[in-house]
């Protein structure tokens, strides 16, 4: 019999394993209507399971178990709350012949017309339909596809609990309001949707690398949970393509590098003064293999791009031999297809280490008010930077100090503001 924290573990990983394509089983039967009831099932299966395992043993296939438990549990609601609609009858009537045939793959599963027929990338397609807005996707993808709690999709993207039940509550009406279903998406549902589901992803990841506001600058389950579903997109035929293998090595590369960016105390640690040889290089060689299957064709997303300038930093031995022009014009690229604030602020950053602070200065000061405004504090902390490096006098010194302080005023992350007050600690002293 499993140790209680072995039980526990295993629990976890199916958590987070299983969960979404349980969801996608389960609604795949009863439809999206039932989409919360389904999750509840698949929730109290899983908490069962941290009871159930541990007393009378692992069962033989778990997967096969915590769906019987999930479908049971399904069942047993509708017919204490008397639904008792023909669909509904149907469904049941079908549960009971398919059980076992759909968790080990004999069955005959809801494909898209183009054969995808992994029921966890099925719901994520389908929490990208179109009709539903970005930001409640995001939160709808990880609530039904990667069972992260309310409270926890919250702390995540750093707003309220309540916000976050808005979201998925739109979310789910708009699914309810176009008829979606699972077993409805087509090949062109694909093609329409594979952008979203990137873009969504992709939100994630950043919102896990360089949370906005809270206590730590990084959420690594985040991160880690864009990268699990973005390698299932790379390893799926229908999904694979150029622009998935660049996301992916994109997110691999800046992981790499995720557990030298803070210090032992939480702090904010720069890129010149990481310690290189703490990298993860068996991730950064990885994401290297993908970046050479993102290669092939003629694709050049912006995920491309991205990744190769990540790769830049990666490549350099020391911050000094970094190849600034080389990533000055990689961002040149980005810009002229993919600008926005972020891209011109990280833009003039290396503009200013290519051809002198300067110049990058002068980039920062283009850019127009209402984009500096959303960029803040970002803009006051790159501007404070570029003025110590520019001059040594005290007036510039006193001009940084300036910046820096309106960017403390600024900021809502915790680890940022200690970074920042300790910049204005050194100037002032």
């Amino acid at each position: 019999m499993s140790s209680s924290s072995d039980t526990s573990e295993l629990v976890e990983h199916y958590f987070r394993h299983e969960y979404g394509r349980l969801v996608a089983l389960l609604i795949s039967k009863l439809g999206v209507r039932h989409l919360e009831l389904v999750e509840d099932s698949v929730q109290g299966a899983l908490s069962r399971a941290l009871t159930a395992w541990p007393r009378a043993g692992l069962p033989s296939d778990p997967s096969a178990w915590l769906y019987r438990t999930a479908k049971n549990a399904a069942i047993d609601t509708m017919r204490r709350q008397k639904i008792s609609d023909r669909f509904t009858q149907a469904a049941i009537d079908e549960f009971n012949e398919s059980t076992r045939a759909d968790i080990s793959g004999t069955g005959d599963p809801v494909r898209f017309d183009s054969e995808i027929g992994d029921e966890t990338l099925r719901l994520l397609f389908l929490c990208c339909h179109p009709a539903i807005s970005t930001e409640s996707q995001v939160a709808l993808a990880l609530k039904t596809v990667s069972g992260f709690g309310v409270q926890e999709i919250a702390s995540g993207l750093l707003t309220t609990a309540a916000n976050i039940e808005k979201r998925l509550t739109r979310a789910k009406e708009s699914l309810r309001e176009q008829q979606a279903e699972l077993t409805e998406m087509k090949s062109e549902d694909l093609d329409a949707r594979i952008e979203n589901v990137v873009s969504t992803i992709y939100l994630i990841f950043n919102e896990g690398y360089s949370a906005s506001s809270g206590d730590s600058p990084i959420r690594q389950e985040l991160c880690e949970e864009a990268i699990r579903l973005t390698r299932m997109l790379a390893e799926h035929p229908v999904c694979a393509s150029p622009v998935v293998f660049a996301l992916l090595s994109l997110f691999l590369l800046h992981s790499s590098r995720l557990n030298c960016r803070l210090d032992s105390s939480g702090g904010i640690v720069l890129l010149e003064s990481q310690d290189r040889s703490q990298w993860n290089w068996t991730m950064i060689r990885e994401a290297m293999a993908w970046a050479a299957k993102a290669a092939s064709g003629t694709t050049l997303s912006r995920y491309h791009i991205e990744a190769s300038i990540a790769w830049e930093y990666c490549r350099a031995d020391e911050f000094a031999a970094t190849d600034w022009t080389r990533i000055t014009e990689l961002y040149e690229m980005l810009l002229a297809r993919f600008s926005t604030p972020m891209i011109r602020l990280n833009a003039a950053v290396a503009r200013s280490y290519a051809d002198g602070p300067e110049t990058g200065r002068k980039q920062l000061l283009s850019i127009d008010v209402a984009d500096r405004k959303r960029l803040r504090p970002w803009w006051d902390c790159c501007m404070a930077q570029l003025l110590e490096r520019l001059h040594s006098d005290p007036g510039s010194r006193a001009a940084a100090l300036s910046h820096w302080r309106d960017a403390l005023a600024l900021s809502t992350a915790s680890a940022q503001k200690q970074f920042i007050q300790s910049q204005i600690d050194r100037l002032q002293s």
